[in-house]
């Protein structure tokens, strides 16, 4: 049947009823396309307004631009046009059974029990543990129960989500005795979401995003909040509190209320102390209780994880605007070019099936999460093909019911799905999740894997197989890895110079690096200490320049520590708050190499245009360049003479090293500065005043 403007319309209302938030972002080309036009006429245009209008859509851009006048690769929003702005009214439930908590959940509520209100401290429970049923059990007993207000901040919009259906999941009549609803509001600035104006000083809970309190916090006091009353803070993902945002939020609200404010994280601080002064001033109880991975695999709550990363060999992929970058990050959605490349490529598919057939005895039941329902449909054909059992099941398709219940049954090996998650089905006994589909989105993942994730205590297995499927994007997306979930503090700090999240060193590195650090402070240093860790690379998105920022040792958690807490500033406070950043987080490192003051101008510029952070790329091949390793090896080994003459000249010639590229191919400022590092070795003392 050939498109018609009606049809198109009315298809493209009934799938944005199937999903979550009930709207969805398309190219301008994919729409013209689904509607059968190929120019943008008067009469076209107001055709379709007058069928969207019939429909009760709405068509929009995130850039303000009419529907109509954006370009064929600009993306356009169609969503719902009345959108209910009413509290969400959570019911209160009768239960026969008190929800069942694990041990460590009971500790937790134990100890936060114990501690005295008001109070201001972290309760840290890894990935998969459950610190948010914790946090929603007791802001629900000792919150809305006691008659206190609640207030739970986050920085993500899926996080509200998650917390709200939380509440929703754990408000019954053990924890809630009074009253038989509660009154929530959704604040953000989601279509699907309120307004701080729409709150009303009977609502019970507040779940907002940090920036749309913070941007009407006066109004939030005025409507919401009486003096001097208690009420209960709920921070999530806590290591965000530190940020000016947080601050001003928690510092204002302090002054009006009494509040007791609890900080959530899955990070396994060893004790703030050991942390910035930021967060220990602002978490002043310190840890109200802390867990770790390896006790909740211990107690089998958790299955034992085994990660294994393939690479696909796909590299040509098709080619990326920033919008298209842009739309990745806030969207978590590939560009429909992207996915069907990758949809459709038949080494990618060949290469999935082939790992699970040679790996079957290892991977036993396994869920493939698929990019779209052709992809599904794609992948089980090659699975039966290769003679092993799988059907794929798809959110919302009534039709494969029976595959879902196939597999529950062990009537099947692979079950391919798109978009299970927003089921609730419950798979206890998956044993493998095969990841075939990339995501930009921490929860997504966290969901994705979690299905294998569930220890024996919990009804699943010991041991879960994460198989991640991994292609070759550009630096600047910043993808979601499978096991950054679930590494503890010092295995972060090795995953950082595992293979894949490592780039090489480059010419065009080298040269900045040499050009750089001027001639005499690079000398006044320990030369492997000069030799940067890593580089953010990005593409300034008013400039298209590709920009290259050169990050040192004793630079780099500095960097980290702001990029993890940065949030967008109005025009005229960018000046001062770059100031504040370099005294208070770079400090006396500000005055030394490698700091500059329009690197950090960068970061953030890009940061405000595009609401991504920049990934540190750590390099690989920093022993390729160390003169002070030679300079060690020569004195270790005691080499003289020709000796010490061959083994330099094996150095400097050597193919795969980058070292006479530093030195522009001059082997006598080399040789010099090799018998530099050589000197340092032998009379150390001669460089104390200098260093």
């Amino acid at each position: 049947m050939k498109p018609t403007i009606p049809l198109g319309l009315f298809e493209l209302k009934e799938e944005m009823k199937q999903r979550k938030h009930q709207r969805m972002t398309i190219k301008m080309r994919s729409f013209m396309k689904r509607i059968g036009q190929k120019r943008r006429t008067e009469l076209m245009v107001a055709t379709v307004n007058k069928h969207l209008k019939r429909l009760k859509v709405r068509a929009y851009s995130s850039t303000g631009t009419q529907w109509h006048r954006l370009k064929m690769e600009e993306w356009v929003t169609f969503s719902f046009q009345e959108v209910e702005h009413s509290p969400h009214l959570i019911q209160v439930r009768t239960s026969d059974l008190p929800f069942r908590l694990y041990v460590h959940q009971e500790e937790a509520l134990r100890r936060l029990d114990e501690t005295p209100m008001p109070f201001s401290g972290i309760l840290s429970i890894p990935t998969g543990g459950g610190k948010t049923v914790v946090a929603v059990h007791w802001l629900l007993k000792e919150g809305v129960n006691r008659g206190r207000k609640v207030l739970w901040l986050t920085h993500r919009h899926d996080l509200l989500d998650q917390a709200f259906s939380a509440i929703r999941t754990l408000a019954t009549d053990d924890l809630v005795k009074k009253g038989k609803a509660i009154s929530c509001r959704l604040i953000s600035s989601d279509e699907t979401h309120e307004s701080v104006k729409a709150i009303q000083s009977t609502d019970q809970i507040v779940i907002g995003t940090n920036q749309s309190i913070a941007g009407q916090l006066s109004l939030l006091q005025e409507n919401w909040l009486k003096a001097n009353e208690d009420i209960l803070i709920v921070v999530d993902e806590a290591h965000h509190a530190v940020s000016e945002t947080y601050e001003h939020i928690l510092t204002t609200v302090s002054k009006k209320s009494n509040p007791t404010i609890l900080g959530l994280t899955a990070t396994p601080f060893r004790t703030l102390e050991e942390e910035r002064g930021l967060l220990k001033k602002r978490f002043s109880d310190d840890i109200v209780y802390k867990l770790d991975v390896a006790t909740l695999i211990a107690r089998g709550i958790l299955a034992e994880p085994f990660f294994k990363e393939l690479k696909t060999g796909v590299k040509k992929l098709p080619t990326l605007s920033v919008a298209d970058i842009q739309h990745i990050h806030t969207a978590d959605r590939l560009p429909p070019k992207v996915e069907h490349y990758l949809t459709i490529h038949q080494a990618r598919n060949a290469l999935i099936v082939k790992e699970y057939r040679s790996h079957k005895h290892v991977y036993g039941k396994t869920l493939v999460f698929a990019m779209n329902r052709k992809h599904a449909i794609l992948l089980t054909r090659q699975f039966i093909e290769a003679g092993i059992s799988a059907d794929y099941f798809i959110s919302g398709e009534e039709k494969k019911e029976e595959a879902l219940k196939r597999f529950k049954d062990n009537e099947l090996d692979v079950l391919i799905n798109v978009n299970m998650l927003t089921e609730g089905t419950d798979l206890p006994d998956v044993q493998t999740v095969f990841l075939a589909r990339p995501t930009s989105s921490a929860i997504l993942m966290t969901q994705m894997i979690g299905r294998a994730m569930r220890g024996v205590e919990a009804g699943g297995t010991a041991s879960a197989q994460i198989v991640h499927f991994h292609d070759e994007w550009p630096e600047t997306i910043s993808w979601i890895t499978p096991n950054e979930l679930y590494q503890d503090e010092e295995a972060e700090m090795k995953q950082r110079f595992v293979e894949n999240q490592r780039v090489p060193l480059t010419i065009s590195i080298i040269d900045k690096w040499y050009k750089s650090l001027p001639k005499e402070e690079a000398e006044a240093h320990r030369f492997v200490e000069t030799i940067p860790v890593g580089v953010y690379s990005f593409i300034d998105p008013s400039q298209r320049q590709s920009i290259d920022i050169l990050v040192y040792e004793h630079l780099a958690t500095a960097y980290e520590s702001w990029l993890a807490n940065m949030v967008v500033v109005e025009k005229h406070e960018v000046a001062a708050m770059l100031n504040r950043t370099a005294k208070s987080y770079f400090r006396e490192k500000r005055h030394t190499f490698g700091f500059h003051e329009q690197d950090l101008a960068a970061l953030y510029h890009y940061f405000s245009q595009t609401k991504t952070k920049p990934t540190l790329r750590w390099l690989k091949d920093r022993d390729k360049v160390d003169i002070t390793r030679l300079a060690e090896e020569i004195t270790q080994r005691r080499l003289y003479g020709e000796e010490k003459k061959h083994f330099i000249d094996t150095h400097w010639n050597e193919e795969q090293s980058f070292i006479a590229v530093y030195f522009g191919f001059n082997k006598l400022e080399f040789r010099k500065r090799l018998e530099l590092e050589l000197i340092r070795l032998e009379e150390p003392e001669l460089f104390s005043r200098v260093e």
